[in-house]
């Protein structure tokens, strides 16, 4: 059969369809990877910010020491939460009842833990100066963007200490550091658990 320039012309368009169709599944494979990576960026875009949002949420506190070590004022680390209240549960060996505060006055006293402080040191026979922690847990009613919220966890509240002249120890508070949350269940179990008398 002769290759009449009809067939020629047939080979030849054929040809070129085939080529436009590898062209338009290229197309398609590039258009699919395109939006597929749109997807993912969208999706971590979108992670990203929930968790920046979950994180404005969790309250952290900050203390500054006042009195010469008799106080710990506690404030958020964030300006946009208003403390309402606060509990204050330190181990039982330490002080065997929880401490309620307002918002008027949000922070720890010394004299509250030194005389189970003490009792833990002379236990110990700990003797001269030196440094320790006690956990404690903490109980926050504090308001975010208009809505009333609740935080509990245990922050570790530092303590120095050295023996008076005539007997007796002088117990100053340091600072605080965030040990983690308690979640909903007993603060006095969790702060027991965590208390380990100073060496």
């Amino acid at each position: 059969m002769s290759d009449t320039p009809e067939r020629r012309r047939g080979r030849l368009w054929l040809t070129l369809g085939e080529g436009v169709a590898v062209v338009a599944v290229i197309i398609a494979g590039l258009n699919y990877w395109d939006s597929h990576r749109a997807r993912i960026d969208e999706a971590r875009r979108d992670a990203t910010q929930a968790q920046q949002a979950s994180m404005a949420q969790v309250l952290v506190l900050q203390a500054q020491v006042a009195s010469g070590g008799r106080l710990l004022a506690l404030k958020p680390v964030d300006p946009g939460q208003v403390i309402q209240s606060q509990r204050y549960v330190f181990p039982r060996a330490v002080l065997d009842h929880a401490v309620d505060v307002t918002a008027a006055a949000p922070g720890i006293d010394a004299g509250w833990i030194a005389q189970g402080l003490a009792r833990a040191l002379d236990t110990g026979h700990v003797k001269g100066e030196g440094r320790a922690r006690v956990p404690v847990a903490v109980v926050t009613t504090y308001l975010e963007s208009g809505q009333s919220k609740e935080d509990r966890s245990i922050y570790l509240v530092g303590y120095a200490w050295k023996r008076r002249f005539l007997g007796g120890r002088d117990i100053s508070l340091q600072g605080i550091a965030f040990r983690g949350r308690t979640g909903a269940g007993d603060p006095q179990a969790a702060v027991d658990r965590a208390w380990t008398p100073p060496p």
